[in-house]
């Protein structure tokens, strides 16, 4: 909100008892004083921010967003100012290439490993999923690249071991009011499920014969066409 010669005064007195307090001998009011210069580029600085601001509020974004469908990219220029969204659209453009690629050109399943087996120790039986590669069905890449453990239920007939793509924020850095990521590991999330998720690919299926969990030899995963 623009202030009034009235208010601008009484901020420039308040503003000069405050420094008198604190600096006394910092400033005076001599345009070639040190302290009044750099006022003076502050004052430059919050003005052309204020302006910056202004031409980029999401009204005047809406206004001219006149794109039609398809991916996005950014259009860089010289002078352009550059903010959190614009980095994302980058980078959603580049995953969305990936995605729209992927599922197209290969579908969705297994792309190498991921082969499912079944063991039983003293914590129980449990399922042990190989590292290994498969596209989902939005097209993101699920890869394992460690051996993923998961405990099976003492009840149930049958259960589908899924992957699935996720995203993990880490590397936290502190702001001036909190603290944000600062990195996203791409990771996935293994599950056991009665029933198919719609983004997840089933690898395998265990089921319960005779007392004891055995994988399903008749079950057979999505694999990707060559």
């Amino acid at each position: 909100m623009p202030l009034n010669d009235k208010q601008r005064a009484r901020l420039a007195r308040d503003f000069q008892r405050a420094v008198a307090r604190v600096a006394p001998d910092w400033t005076g009011s001599g345009a070639h004083d040190p302290g009044i210069t750099m006022l003076e580029l502050l004052a430059f600085v919050l003005h052309d921010l204020q302006h910056r601001r202004a031409a980029l509020s999401p009204h005047a974004r809406d206004v001219a967003d006149d794109c039609g469908s398809g991916l996005r990219r950014v259009s860089y220029f010289a002078g352009q100012l550059l903010g959190v969204d614009d980095f994302q659209a980058e980078q959603d453009y580049v995953r969305g290439r990936l995605n729209r690629r992927n599922l197209l050109l290969y579908g969705t399943g297994i792309v190498t490993g991921l082969a499912v087996t079944v063991a039983t120790d003293a914590d129980g039986a449990h399922v042990v999923i190989a590292p290994g590669l498969a596209f989902a069905p939005d097209g993101d890449e699920v890869f394992v690249d460690a051996p993923c453990r998961l405990a099976l239920p003492a009840s149930g007939a049958a259960w589908l071991v899924q992957v699935a793509y996720r995203e993990e924020p880490c590397r936290s850095v502190v702001t001036t009011t909190t603290s944000q990521p600062s990195r996203i590991v791409e990771s996935h999330r293994a599950s056991l499920a009665a029933t198919p998720d719609a983004n997840a690919v089933s690898v395998a299926r265990v089921h319960r014969l005779r007392g004891r969990w055995r994988v399903d030899a008749k079950f057979e995963p999505p694999r990707l066409r060559g």
